[in-house]
């Protein structure tokens, strides 16, 4: 076989390099986007402030999204993909039904933790555009049609006699993963207490009858924080209260 020239296999190697960095940089543009839309919302936020939060120029931007309605996109379709993969669990957690509670709950609670802004923009420009309403029913619909699969499979197991329509169980878990998000964001260090909670109250509507004594209800945890949050609130109001030092 010919050898192939030199100058050809260092324009290989030149062109690989060139499609690393440009992923790279669309990557780059993608999480400012992400942290742009979060921060300012959809409406407010600027294509030039996306390109100066990645440290790119504006005409770079440009190379990779024409408008910023395609890059909000871009941002909405990653998202769903992250809140899809929340669902996928090694066998060993997915044979066991508290496990496999615990471990859906607590990826679904860091995601809403890390993005209830993007995804209250989601929702709203799923109002106006197609494609961001064909990704919002992603977002929504498939984490919900899969609790409620799961519903039926500990159900049909013989180990589920859910005391709450299974449908409304599957569309509530959303609002109880959310309000724990929120809990979480105020209460860092309760965060595996609400992860918990939450997983907690999904077995108890769908009337789980197995043992769920590693999920924690110690109502001390809160106490706890609660006497952190007043000893921190007491020295701080000491020290505005403390007289300055003398000159």
């Amino acid at each position: 076989m010919k050898a192939q020239p030199i100058r050809d296999v260092d324009w290989t190697a030149a062109r690989d390099i060139r499609r690393d960095l440009e992923s790279e940089t669309k990557d780059l543009l993608v999480a400012a986007a992400r942290r742009v839309f979060s921060e300012k919302g959809y409406d407010a936020a600027t294509i030039g402030e996306i390109a100066a939060a990645a440290e790119v120029s504006r005409p770079t931007f440009y190379v990779y999204c024409a408008t910023k309605s395609e890059m909000f996109r871009v941002v909405a379709s990653r998202l769903r993909d992250e809140l899809l993969e929340a669902h996928h669990h090694p066998r060993e957690v997915a044979d066991d039904p508290v496990l496999l509670s615990r471990a859906s709950v607590e990826a679904f609670i860091d995601l809403f933790v890390e993005n209830i802004e993007l995804m209250d923009e989601v929702a709203k420009q799923s109002l106006s555009d197609p494609a961001i309403a064909e990704l919002n029913e992603d977002i929504v619909g498939k984490p919900y049609r899969r609790t409620y699969r799961h519903i039926m499979r500990l159900q049909e197991a013989g180990v589920a006699n859910p005391l709450v329509e299974e449908h409304y169980v599957a569309r509530l878990m959303r609002t109880v993963n959310l309000a724990a998000a929120a809990e979480i964001r105020t209460r860092p260090a309760l965060r595996g207490f609400y992860i918990d909670q939450a997983t907690l109250a999904y077995l108890a509507m769908i009337g789980y009858t197995g043992d769920t004594s590693m999920l924690s209800i110690d109502p001390d945890a809160v106490r706890a924080d609660d006497e952190r949050d007043d000893a921190t609130a007491a020295e701080a109001r000491a020290a505005s209260a403390a007289p300055a030092p003398a000159e």
